[in-house]
């Protein structure tokens, strides 16, 4: 049975290493594709359709590199379909072209320049010369008359301000410097004082203490009214569970014996959260962790370890690709399958919360290849120290 499931395994990690070799080779003609394009003019005629092609074929690279072979095939077959587009729109491009006619009736010659788009602006200028444009942008077109050219314009149908590459500005509504599509509390501002400021809404009793924080002598720890808000054992200003008189760093996170910081080369312990320093990797549309994780999982191992009281909840997310039932299943399974493994490394499941969000929570807008990344993502938020 064990040699049965070993092969398995081999032949699974031999189908996907065959899988990104293809995607590799297949970039590959495609960037001889985009390189042939420019030779033919493609950067006068399409450039429009070459940088999409070139972004693209970025992108593949990126997904490639992340393991997500389905998406860089996405990626791939747009950046094709891009040059493809390129590639005919600039066989009309050449050498200037003119008329040569005679005119009988003065014997002489006149050359007569050409205008195919008919935009004012001769082909001999015009690096736009089959679209209609205006001639401050060299005949080129400016579809949302924002002032950017549509081939340098990330949002050629939206007008934007050139410092947004032409795209429109985020909705701000409550003017706490997160756009609306990702501000959880679009209405109430962030208090901004270190505590959860990501999500857009204001936490005025970090610790829940009754007490605001405003006139909480310890915010992120709880205690009662008549000792300020801090517990009534020593004050532990950092949180650590270590108390101030004990504790040689008492205003930065760190475990016993003497609460300074511990060095990791793949997280960072923060007050509410294990910050991981790459992505969890799960195979494609699946939960299953890829060994590649196994280190990164391991330092956070290394951190329950060393502060043996600490709880924490596993948080799965995703982009909105997909259905949002279907995503909501993924990174709940996701976030159990990170819980088992910490669990396989001794860690008591009674530390440990597992809980998938999917699309609810994003980072960024899922409007772009980069925003939809950074929101696949597992979390590691710290619930409790001691």
């Amino acid at each position: 049975m064990t040699r049965r499931i070993l092969l398995t395994a081999a032949a699974l990690a031999a189908c996907a290493c065959a899988a990104s070799g293809k995607l590799r080779e297949n970039a590959s003609v495609v960037r001889s594709e985009i390189e042939k394009a420019k030779r033919s003019g493609a950067m006068r005629c399409a450039p429009k359709e070459l940088a999409l092609a070139e972004a693209n074929l970025q992108f593949t690279d990126e997904e490639v590199a992340y393991g997500d072979a389905e998406r860089a095939k996405e990626h791939l077959d747009a950046a094709e379909r891009s040059v493809r587009d390129a590639l005919r729109l600039s066989t009309t491009c050449g050498p200037t072209q003119v008329v040569i006619k005679k005119a009988p009736e003065e014997k002489r010659i006149l050359i007569e320049k050409t205008d195919r788009d008919g935009d004012g602006v001769p082909d001999i200028d015009d690096a736009c010369p089959d679209v209609a444009g205006k001639p401050e942008f060299k005949g080129c077109p400016d579809t949302d008359g924002d002032g950017i050219p549509d081939s340098e314009d990330a949002c050629p149908t939206q007008p934007g301000p050139r410092e947004t590459q032409g795209c429109p500005v985020a909705k701000d509504t409550d003017g706490d410097g997160i756009p609306d599509d990702i501000d959880r509390c679009p209405l109430d501002p962030e208090d901004k004082d270190g505590f959860q400021d990501e999500d857009g809404c204001p936490d005025p009793d970090n610790d829940g203490d009754g007490i605001v924080d405003k006139a909480d002598a310890c915010p992120n720890t709880p205690g009662p009214l008549e000792n300020h808000g801090c517990p009534f054992q020593d004050t532990d200003r950092d949180g650590d569970g270590i108390p101030d008189r004990l504790d040689k760093c008492p205003d930065q996170l760190g475990p016993a014996p003497d609460g300074c910081p511990k060095k990791y080369t793949l997280v960072e312990v923060k007050k509410d959260k294990i910050e991981i320093k790459q992505q969890v990797h799960f195979a494609t549309a699946k939960f299953r962790v890829l060994p590649a994780s196994f280190k990164l999982l391991n330092q956070v191992v290394q951190v329950l370890n060393d502060f043996p009281k600490m709880r924490i909840s596993i948080e799965g997310h995703t982009d909105n690709i997909g259905g949002e039932k279907a995503n909501m299943r993924l990174s709940q399974r996701r976030a159990e399958a990170v819980r088992d493994y910490l669990v396989s490394k001794g860690i008591s499941p009674s530390r440990l919360e597992a809980v998938g969000y999917g699309p609810t929570k994003p980072l960024m807008s899922n409007k772009t290849a980069r925003g939809k990344a950074k929101n696949r993502r597992t979390e590691f938020r710290i619930i409790a120290l001691e």
